[in-house]
């Protein structure tokens, strides 16, 4: 081959992958780069009385005031301080990159910041600044009725708007009136809805409501996010997706809520999370929807949470376990579960150690799993070693509320005898039979799962075409039927299955624990002697 030859096929195929890339829709090269370009950029200045604008390559833009209205593509920087002031996007509007470059903006009975429908941003916390948006308590529609400009959220992305948050600032959200960021939901009219959050280090108070909340597509695939809410701390309707396949995924921390994490199709496939609820801590649910496939899958990731009434994880469908660190303490004092699941539980990878004072049958998968009940509760605070034949530890569990059912998986956790310790003090009990098998077991209500759920392709977290989740054109179709959610009462004694009247006395009990494939199930664990655990 000449060399002309090679030449022209290079830039035969260098042309064909440029005409690719322009056909990809701008909203995926949005939503997974962090690359933005200044030059050529509106400036906007804001102050209490008035703003500053230096006009960039577009003007595309109207002043009322203290509230800038975009209704051209371009990218506007914008800095100052602002007690009563406002930025939005208008509808339609799409290409639009919002800098955020050391801004503290307070909205009066309005949103900071808003994206109208169908609109298109990117909004950036430039690198080494911190920026402010808050709004009052009236930014509320349902408190104040009267107030038309409520958008009852900080940063409003409303229906069809598709919207990244990113950067390598800093980001607080002060939440005064309802909720801190909300996404709008996907209509026919107005289109598809998504809101992608990465790289930024995001801080939202919301007292009254959501710390974030979409109706359509939720992505949290990076940053660091640390959140209280009065109610959901990150809410979604349909789609949640936490993290991606094959990347360290965010770090979200949230301190106070009442549920955690909770949509209708939930999946977190990698970050470090931590979660102190006052009801669930994740949740696939959605209380508008009747006879929808709930799906909760765990693929990657470590999450402790704790809650102090509820569940750690409660699925009012499915709840798959493919990979991960899963620590979840249910509420001390309820017959809540470490893991629960109205259809079926199943554990194929990954590290789980789930207290409560119910266990909620695993209905099977490819690792095995062992169930812990106690005669007696436990408290919170103390750690259980398990150790196999050899002395060997295998697992090292703190569960943080009281209880008396300890799950745990591991795929350390083979067939074979090992030892229970708490702290230095070795534990007994009897095998009983409440075990199961791998792809064994039964679901809530004697019904199998759907013949298209396949535990082995729960979603991975990767960021699918345009951005979010993978949302339809349309809601998902609901199936006939309504799926209850899951109203079993702890049993008697707060006891999990196995469990005799008023327990069992240590007499008779084994200090061996003998595993086998799949489930196996211990009862009426008590302490025996104090005594040194092997290393």
């Amino acid at each position: 081959m000449t060399k002309a030859n090679s030449l022209s096929r290079w830039l035969a195929a260098a042309m064909a992958a440029l005409m690719l890339l322009a056909l990809l829709p701008a909203r995926v090269w949005a939503a997974e780069s962090t690359a933005y370009d200044t030059d050529g950029a509106t400036a906007f200045t804001f102050t209490d009385i008035a703003i500053t604008a230096k006009d960039g390559d577009y003007t595309g833009y109207d002043i009322d005031g203290t509230a800038p209205a975009i209704d051209a593509l371009d990218t506007y920087i914008v800095s100052g301080s602002c007690q009563s002031g406002s930025i939005t996007v208008k509808k339609g509007v799409t290409g639009v990159t919002l800098v955020l470059s050391g801004l503290t903006l307070t909205a009066d009975g309005t949103a900071a910041i808003a994206c109208n429908k169908s609109s298109g941003v990117t909004i950036v916390a430039q690198d080494g600044t911190a920026n402010i948006l808050s709004d009052t308590e009236t930014n509320n529609d349902d408190s104040y009725p009267d107030n038309t400009d409520a958008e009852n959220a900080v940063i409003k992305c409303k229906d069809g708007s598709q919207v990244t948050l990113c950067g390598s600032g800093s980001l607080t959200v002060n939440a005064n009136g309802k909720n801190g960021i909300k996404s709008g939901a996907t209509t026919d009219e107005e289109g598809e809805a998504w809101l992608v959050i990465r790289d930024l280090t995001l801080t939202i108070s919301a007292p009254v409501n959501d710390a974030i909340n979409a109706e359509a597509s939720l992505t949290i695939l990076s940053g660091d996010l640390t959140m209280d809410a009065g109610d959901d701390a990150v809410h979604s309707d349909y789609y949640l997706t936490v993290g991606a396949a094959g990347t360290d995924g965010p770090t979200i921390t949230v301190n106070s809520c009442n549920e955690g994490l909770e949509a209708a199709d939930l999946s977190i496939a990698g970050g470090n999370i931590t979660i102190h609820a006052g009801d669930d801590c994740l949740n696939a649910a959605n209380s508008d929807l009747t006879g929808y496939a709930f799906t909760l899958s765990i693929s990657g990731g470590t999450l402790v949470m704790d809650t102090t009434s509820g569940d750690g994880i409660d699925s009012n469908g499915w709840l798959v376990i493919n990979g991960g660190a899963v620590t979840a303490a249910a509420c001390s004092d309820s017959g809540d579960a470490g893991i629960d699941a109205t259809m079926g539980i199943t554990i194929n990878g990954g590290t789980v150690a789930a207290s409560g004072n119910m266990y909620d049958q695993i209905d099977g998968g490819a690792q095995n799993y062992v169930v812990f009940s106690f005669a007696s509760r436990q408290n919170g605070g103390q750690t259980y070693t398990l150790q196999n034949a050899d002395g060997e530890t295998v697992g090292t569990w703190t569960p943080a509320n009281d209880f008396t059912c300890l799950v745990v998986s591991s795929p350390d956790l083979t067939a074979g005898d090992y030892t229970l310790w708490q702290g230095d003090t070795q534990l007994a009990g009897t095998m009983s039979d409440g075990v199961g098998s791998p792809g064994g077991g039964r679901h809530m209500g004697g019904e199998a799962p759907p013949a298209d759920l396949d535990p082995w392709q729960a979603p991975e977290g990767e960021v699918p075409e345009n951005a979010g989740s993978e949302v339809p054109d349309d809601p998902p179709e609901r199936p006939d039927g309504e799926m209850e959610p899951d109203g079993r009462e702890s049993p008697a004694g707060g006891r999990g299955p196995g469990g005799g009247e008023g327990g069992q006395s240590a007499a008779g009990l084994s200090k061996t624990f003998t595993l086998s494939d799949g489930g196996s199930f211990f009862n009426g664990l008590s302490p025996t002697e104090t005594t040194e655990a092997s290393e």
